[in-house]
C-alpha cells in the first residue's frame, strides 16, 4: 500500500510552525554564526582569531556546510531567516520520523503516529540553531533509507552515499550514519547474497565520500573523540539521567521497544543491526538520547501491534483493531497539503520570534570591557561575546575540540578555584573575569577584595590585581 504524505507533512508543518514561537539564543548560535559568515567568505579551517588561548591554530571545518547555512539564513532576514530555517528543519525532521513509522503500517496511521510520538517529544531537545539539527535530519532520512534497502530497494542503497557525503560536510554526526551502513551491508550480504555487490558498494561508497570534505581524513576527529572522551563538564554531554524529563521520555521508549521485542510474535533479528549500535551512542550523553527514538519508531510501528497481539493472548485480553479501511489519500491530497504546509510555514516564520533572548548572557558587561586578550569568561557565554564583543577574544567557548584538554583544564581550575588556581592565572595572563555571581572565582574575588568593574544579578566583571 502507497504511503500517504499527508500525515507527515501536517504534522511535520504544525510542529515546525509552533517552533517559530520558541525563544532563539542557544549559547553557540552566535559563534555559529560568525564562523559560518567567514565561511561564506572563503575562510574554511583559517587561523583561529575569535579566542586568545588557541589563537592561530586551524578552526576546524567538520561543521562548514551546516555553519554556511545559517549564515546564509541571517543574511537573508536576520533572525527572522534564522527562524524560518529552523522551523523548516524542524518540520523536516518531524515529518520524517512520522514518516518512518508510517510507511511500515499505511493502513494503521494512528497507531504509526502513536509509535513516532517519543521520537517527535525527545527531538523538542534539539530544535536549536545549530547544524547538529541538520545532522538529526540526516539520520531520519537515513533510516528511512536502511529500512528501504532491507526491503530490496537498490534505489534506496544508492542515495546512501550521497546523504553520507552532504552530512559529512553538515556535521560530525555522519560518523554515526557510515557505521550503521556498513553494519547493515554485512548483514544484508549475509541474508541477501544476490545483492552483496550492491551492498558492499554503498558501503565502501560511504567511507569514502567522508573524504570529500575540507578536512579530508581528519573529518573523523572530532567524531572519534567525542565517543572515546566525551567532555562530562558540558551538561548537554553528561551521562544521561532518567529523572530528567529527556531521560525518562527515552526511558519510556526503551521499555516500550525491550517489550516489542518481548513479546512480538514474529521475531525480528535483524533490527538489532541498527538498534543496538543506536543506543550504544544514545547513552554516551544526554545530547544523543533522541537517536535511538528516532531508530526505534519504524520498529514500533511495524511490530508494535504485533506485540500488543502477543501481550494479549498470554494475558487472556481482548484488543480492538484500528486497521483503516479503504484506499490511502492521492498524490493530489499530498500536493495540497504540500502547499499549505509551506504557507503555514512561510506565516509562522513572519509572525514568530525576531530577536534572540539575551537575558542569560552579560549584555550589560559589553561597554566594560577591555579589548584585547586576557579575559577569563564563562563557557556559556564565550559564543556570545564572539558575536557581541569581537575586540575581546575569549578564553573559551562552545567549539569545545580546540580547548582541549590545556584550556579546559585551566578554565575548570581558576572558575572553581581548585589547588594551582593562582598559577593558572598567573602563566596565562589573565587580567579580568567574567563569570557568574555564584561561581567560585567570583567568591573568592569578593573575599579577596578585588576590584569589580561591572555586575548585575546575572554577571560580575573583575579586575584582576
Amino acid at each position: 500500500m502507497r504511503t500517504p504524505l499527508v500525515v507527515p507533512i501536517t504534522i511535520g508543518a504544525a510542529f515546525g510552525a509552533a517552533s517559530t514561537r520558541l525563544a532563539v539564543g542557544d549559547s553557540d548560535v552566535f559563534w555559529h554564526l560568525v564562523v559560518g559568515r567567514d565561511v561564506l567568505r572563503g575562510l574554511i579551517a583559517a587561523p583561529d582569531q575569535l579566542s586568545w588561548t588557541v589563537a592561530g591554530h586551524p578552526t576546524s571545518s567538520d561543521q562548514w556546510l551546516g555553519q554556511a547555512l545559517w549564515a546564509l539564513a541571517y543574511a537573508g532576514g536576520e533572525w527572522r531567516g534564522v527562524v524560518a530555517l529552523r522551523a523548516i528543519t524542524i518540520a523536516l525532521l518531524v515529518g520524517l520520523i512520522a514518516y518512518a513509522a508510517l510507511r511500515e503500517r499505511p493502513a494503521r496511521p494512528l497507531g504509526a503516529v502513536l509509535a513516532a510520538l517519543p521520537a517527535i517529544a525527545l527531538s523538542r531537545f534539539v530544535w536549536t540553531e545549530r547544524p547538529e539539527l541538520f545532522g538529526f535530519v540526516c539520520f531520519a532520512i537515513l533510516i528511512v533509507l536502511l529500512r528501504a534497502a532491507r526491503g530490496g530497494s537498490d534505489r534506496a542503497l544508492y542515495w546512501i552515499p550521497p546523504l553520507i557525503l552532504v552530512w559529512a560536510n553538515l556535521h560530525g554526526s555522519f560518523a554515526l550514519g557510515v557505521v550503521l551502513m556498513v553494519l547493515v551491508a554485512v548483514e544484508g550480504s549475509v541474508a541477501q547474497p544476490a545483492r552483496r555487490s550492491i551492498y558492499a558498494a554503498a558501503a565502501v561508497g560511504s567511507v569514502l565520500v567522508t573524504l570529500l570534505t575540507p578536512a579530508g581524513i581528519a573529518t573523523w576527529t572530532a567524531p572519534g573523540f567525542h565517543l572515546l572522551h566525551p567532555p562530562r563538564e558540558i551538561q548537554e554531554w553528561s551521562v544521561p539521567d532518567v529523572t530528567t524529563l529527556p531521560g525518562a521520555i527515552f526511558a519510556v521508549a526503551l521499555f516500550a521497544t525491550l517489550l516489542t521485542a518481548l513479546f512480538a510474535r514474529t521475531r525480528a533479528p535483524r533490527e538489532a543491526t541498527v538498534l543496538l549500535p543506536v543506543l550504544f551512542v544514545s547513552l554516551i550523553a544526554m545530547r544523543q538520547l533522541p537517536l535511538f527514538v528516532i531508530a526505534a519508531a519504524p520498529y514500533l510501528a511495524a511490530r508494535g501491534a504485533d506485540a500488543l497481539a502477543g501481550f494479549a493472548s498470554v494475558s487472556g485480553l481482548r484488543l480492538r483493531s484500528f486497521a483503516t479501511a479503504g484506499r490511502p489519500p492521492g498524490r493530489r491530497v499530498d500536493a495540497i497539503a504540500l502547499v499549505i504546509a509551506a504557507a503555514v510555514l512561510a506565516l509562522g516564520s513572519l509572525s514568530g520570534v525576531n530577536a534572540p533572548q539575551l537575558g542569560g548572557f552579560p549584555s550589560a558587561a559589553l561597554a566594560s570591557l577591555r579589548p584585547g586578550p586576557g579575559l577569563l569568561n564563562q563557557y556559556d557565554w564565550g559564543g556570545y561575546l564572539i558575536w557581541a564583543a569581537p575586540a575581546t577574544p575569549v578564553f573559551i567557548d562552545g567549539r569545545l575540540t580546540p580547548y582541549l584538554p590545556d584550556v579546559l583544564n585551566d578554565y575548570t581550575t581558576v572558575l572553581g578555584v581548585h589547588p594551582g588556581w593562582r598559577d593558572v592565572i598567573a602563566r596565562r595572563g589573565i587580567r579580568q573575569i567574567l563569570v557568574r555571581p555564584t561561581d567560585p572565582i567570583a567568591v573568592r574575588a569578593h573575599d579577596l577584595a578585588w576590584p569589580i568593574r561591572a555586575s548585575s544579578d546575572t554577571f560580575v566583571l573583575i579586575d584582576v590585581p
